[in-house]
């Protein structure tokens, strides 16, 4: 999450496509029967089915805000369910290829916004149970808007 002045937050997520949808979708396959059924789904059947768990994502991940209000994010962007199932087949691909590598697939990023309190002390996100555990970063940047050619104002990035 970043968080930016006026209590604006935005969202990205890294997720595992491969791992979730498995979970979801066929929790007791390996990975590999998994992968090969999902990618010889028709593209109708699984973009259905991928947006019915990207709504409930939606519908169960917000925002808590100093600790007490819980914000829903909007203007969610997901990858196409085209894009995951492309990248379910290329880690299909690559298991097939060479079965005893150890195989990770990719991370797509789905992304989405709120605005919070205008004055944010501290930032909870509550996660969606179909993504499973969820590594959570928060940070405020550090921004200056730099003229044409200008050098901007030195910013600290050490350690405190």
């Amino acid at each position: 999450m970043v968080v930016r002045d006026g209590g604006f937050v935005e969202l990205r997520l890294l997720v595992p496509w491969s791992e979730v949808l498995r979970a979801q979708w066929m929790p007791r396959a390996t990975p590999e029967i998994f992968l090969g059924t999902a990618v010889n789904q028709p593209a109708a059947a699984f973009a259905r089915a991928f947006a019915q768990l990207t709504a409930q994502v939606e519908r169960e991940l917000h925002l808590v805000t100093n600790g007490t209000r819980a914000v829903p994010f909007s203007r969610w962007h997901w990858p196409s369910a085209a894009d995951v199932q492309t990248a379910l087949r290329t880690e299909l691909m690559a298991r097939l290829a060479a079965p005893s590598a150890d195989h990770h697939g990719e991370r797509l990023m789905a992304t989405a916004d709120v605005k919070g309190d205008a004055a944010l002390a501290s930032v909870q996100l509550q996660t969606a149970r179909v993504l499973g555990p969820v590594l959570v970063t928060a940070y405020r940047p550090v921004e200056q808007l730099v003229g044409v050619g200008a050098r901007s104002a030195p910013m600290a990035v050490g350690r405190r």
